[in-house]
């Protein structure tokens, strides 16, 4: 299937492309601005996301942040992560490779399976968040069974279920999630010996980010892919929006992890 540009360079914070089901969705262009050697195309993206902050207010009293505002300081921090991997070439290659994985075999053993006469469809069920499900679900099942691989594919399935369901996203067949999980787990699994397992959570939790549709409204991704990032890669003009857009047990382990609680 031919897949459209504006999914690629979404800078919305949604997504219904059903001819990617998500698995190309923003992520590509962001590794083309990383890849840029002119910084001005990032210069650009940081100027919107400023002024997209600038236009927002703080909440009144107890009233939650808006949509805006929390769009806006995830906003900031992918800028940030594309900006970091401008510097570090070797984890665009990696990133790359993990989602050429997800938008090649992956997508396409599940067309083969669940696609039947309408695969438009099927993979339009795979647009709400499923794809940052999958990676935050591998770099969390590496680090929990590095010594276990074998493991890794059953426990990745019961994450990816369990926090669609504890998130109220759309019910996937637990043979979808399965099949999908396995497909990309064996390429993935291989880089491990080539890259390490470090570099390989990093790669996945980017990945997620950048994948992801909305962040603000996802919170496997803030858990497991913005908060360790935040830690390493953004600047504190971000993980300051961030604070101030995300619960207060967010903010605490964050700062822990920076050592400032």
């Amino acid at each position: 299937m031919k897949h459209p540009v504006i999914c690629e360079r979404a800078k919305g914070h949604y997504c219904g492309c059903s001819a990617c089901g998500g698995a190309q969705h923003g992520w590509t262009n962001a590794l083309l601005l990383a890849r840029d050697p002119s910084p001005v195309a990032r210069q650009e993206a940081r100027d919107r996301s400023d002024t997209a902050w600038a236009a927002t207010r703080p909440p009144v009293g107890r009233r939650k942040p808006s949509k805006d505002r929390k769009a806006a300081a995830t906003d900031s921090a992918t800028v940030d992560i594309v900006d970091w991997l401008s510097e570090n070439p070797d984890t665009i290659d990696r990133i790359q490779e993990i989602g050429d994985i997800l938008a090649g075999p992956v997508i396409q053993e599940l067309d083969n399976r669940f696609g039947g006469s309408n695969p438009r469809e099927a993979r339009r069920q795979l647009t709400n968040h499923f794809w940052c499900d999958l990676l935050v679900a591998v770099a969390e099942a590496i680090e929990k069974f590095s010594k276990a691989m074998d493991r890794i594919p059953e426990y990745m399935t019961t994450v990816i279920l369990q926090s669609r369901k504890a998130e109220g996203r759309g019910v996937l067949l637990d043979a979808l999630v399965g099949l999908a999980v396995r497909t990309a787990w064996e390429p993935i699994k291989r880089m491990i010996h080539t890259v390490g397992i470090e570099e390989l959570q990093r790669g996945c939790r980017i990945l997620a980010v950048l994948i992801c549709p909305a962040p603000e409204n996802h919170q496997a991704v803030q858990d497991g892919a913005l908060l360790p990032l935040a830690k390493e890669g953004l600047l504190e003009t971000s993980r300051e929006r961030l604070e101030q857009v995300f619960p207060a047990d967010w903010v605490q382990r964050l700062r822990e992890g920076l050592g400032e609680a």
